[in-house]
């Protein structure tokens, strides 16, 4: 367990004593104003959380049984997203921030709106009462320090992307972080109940935060009750070594033979790590040090530090700075004209587009429902050219499911993909589109991928979620699928016509509804349980008129013209 005391110099003693004795001011002062537990808390809290929590905290609440995660079991004083330092309860303003800007990713909500901030003050308090722990801490805990930080650049991102493998980090986040892992549908919680490791390429969806220091802090307090562990000493390569130490090691490592002189510089460096790691024990256990095992251990953990700032770089270097904006207004899905062949899947003319971004949600409107969604959103281009257009389709999924038996239920599981479209286009913006859920009285036009025929596109009809057939006659669609890195790529091509009356009809600078569905095998998605969005809009743009090349030098032609007229009217005049 890491101290304040233990991670500053001996020579900043004084510092430190002034540096406790403000802390309570700079970091706990909203807090202070945390009343007593009181009946107004109890009131708040059993009105507005006790639905998921439990009357008793426990986690246990009537709504609890379709959630994932679960929600949180306050009697176990176990807190994911803190401040503080592993093993250490959460700060008062800790699970005031909670509750107020909710669990992105979660069924949690912030309560912001909903709650006057008096009322979520007033829920702390009585939150509080459900784990003596709180009752029994005699003095505040110890917060996370941010001294030392490392500033994000290039060379800090590489050398965490380094880390990132020499941790084991892509054991549970996958390669390039995309929570793909081999061990990610391993995983369980303190509870024993299913838990997935982050995506760190959707960092709006990051619990606690995604700038880089609150990264830093999840790697250095841990996700307590999570597989998520806190970065503690020997959880490091050469853990008690100097960066430089630690690299003249693995040279001498690497070396087919040593001298005897090499050999006994090896040794020292494995006593001063066997030192290091016992010293890191005690602590755990709660031995107290001397002081040169004081020294011997802050200087270890600065090495810690520093590469935790690293892999913090790395990991916000994997997302962009905010979720993309959806796919309304400006950043409507508008395929672009071209004038030859429409590109292949892996053709780097898609490099060129800009994707248009369309969000997904949880289908709960009927049973069977997904109150746990998995796949946050699908991203799309398109390129048309005079016959035909082309859509690449990219979503991310954690696992690659193809036809799996539930062993539960028997019911057949994979992944899968449908694309949404009116059978007519509505003539103009206020005329009425079909049901978003596949339609109903007025029927919808479906492309539908499954994983286990990558390469297949299903066209169907549908009058309603549960209303859907595939085409007696199947147009000649075109398709190719891939999954990589937890992420699927689905390249589709269509003619622009066809001779089906059921089947959408294109042609440039009309606006067309769209709409999708999609499953996550894995996550038991099957049927009506699924992700789905609402309608949205793509357009052919339309395409540029070869006048524009015409009518400029035209004009400029009738300019001159008109002023050698003139001027030869003026000259005779004169003369």
């Amino acid at each position: 367990m890491i101290r304040i005391q233990q991670i500053l110099p001996n020579t900043k003693i004084t510092h430190l004593i002034l540096f406790l004795a403000i802390i309570p001011v700079l970091q706990f002062a909203d807090a202070q104003n945390v009343p007593q537990a009181s009946e107004e808390g109890k009131r708040v809290y059993e009105k507005s959380c006790a639905h998921c929590h439990g009357t008793e905290g426990r986690g246990d609440g009537s709504a609890a049984e379709n959630l994932l995660p679960k929600p949180r079991d306050f009697t176990r004083g176990l807190y994911k997203i803190r401040s503080t330092e592993a093993g250490e309860l959460p700060t008062d303003q800790d699970l005031l921030d909670i509750i107020t800007k909710g669990m992105p990713g979660s069924s949690m909500p912030g309560w912001e709106t909903a709650l006057s901030a008096n009322e979520r003050r007033e829920v702390v308090a009585y939150i509080k009462t459900f784990h003596d722990g709180f009752k029994e801490q005699e003095s505040p805990p110890r917060q996370i320090s941010l001294a030392g930080k490392i500033a994000y650049s290039e060379e800090s991102v590489e050398i965490g992307k380094g880390l990132y493998t020499e941790l084991g980090c892509i054991e549970c986040h996958g390669n390039i972080g995309r929570g793909d892992g081999t061990s990610a549908p391993t995983l369980t919680d303190e509870w024993g109940f299913q838990t997935w490791p982050a995506n760190l390429a959707q960092s709006w969806n990051f619990r606690g935060g995604s700038d880089t220091e609150d990264i830093f802090k999840r790697f250095i307090g841990g996700l307590a009750g999570s597989p998520m562990p806190a970065f503690e000493g020997d959880s490091f390569l050469n853990f008690g070594l100097t960066s430089a130490e630690s690299k003249r090691l693995t040279e001498l490592e690497n070396r087919d033979e040593m001298t005897a002189a090499e050999e006994e510089e090896s040794g020292q460096y494995y006593e001063k790590m066997d030192a290091a790691v016992n010293i890191a024990l005690n602590i755990a256990e709660g031995t107290e040090l001397s002081a040169e095992e004081q020294q011997t251990y802050t200087e270890a953990m600065k090495v810690v530090y520093e590469k935790s700032w690293h892999l913090a770089n790395y990991v916000k270097s994997l997302a962009p700075e905010k979720r993309p904006e959806p796919a309304i207004g400006n950043n409507v899905l508008r395929s672009q004209y071209v004038t030859d062949a429409l590109p292949a899947k892996t053709d780097a003319a898609w490099d060129t587009l800009e994707s248009s971004h369309f969000p997904l949600v949880a289908q709960v409107i009927i049973e069977p429902r997904q109150f746990n969604p998995t796949i946050d959103s699908v991203n799309v281009k398109s390129f048309y050219n005079d016959t035909e257009v082309a859509f690449l389709f990219t979503w991310d999924d954690r696992t690659h499911t193809t036809a799996e038996e539930d062993e539960e239920t028997g019911n057949i599981l994979e992944d899968a993909l449908a694309i949404q479209f009116p059978v007519k286009i509505p003539q103009g913006p206020t005329a009425p589109k079909p049901y978003f859920l596949w339609g109903g009285r007025l029927p919808v036009y479906l492309w539908q991928w499954k994983a286990s025929a990558p390469d297949q596109v299903t066209e169907l009809t549908a009058k309603g979620i549960n209303n859907a057939e595939a085409q007696a006659v199947q147009s000649d669609i075109q398709a190719e699928g891939s999954y990589t890195n937890g992420q699927y790529t689905l390249w589709v091509k269509r003619a622009l016509k066809t001779d089906d009356k059921k089947d959408l009809q294109l042609e440039p600078g009309v606006f067309v509804p769209i709409a999708f569905s999609a499953w996550d095998g894995a996550n038991g998605d099957i049927n009506t349980k699924r992700v789905i969005s609402s309608w949205y809009a793509f357009v052919l743009e339309p395409v540029p008129s070869s006048k524009r090349f015409i009518y400029p030098p035209l004009v400029a032609l009738l300019s001159v013209g008109l002023l050698l007229g003139l001027r030869g009217f003026v000259q005779r005049r004169n003369s």
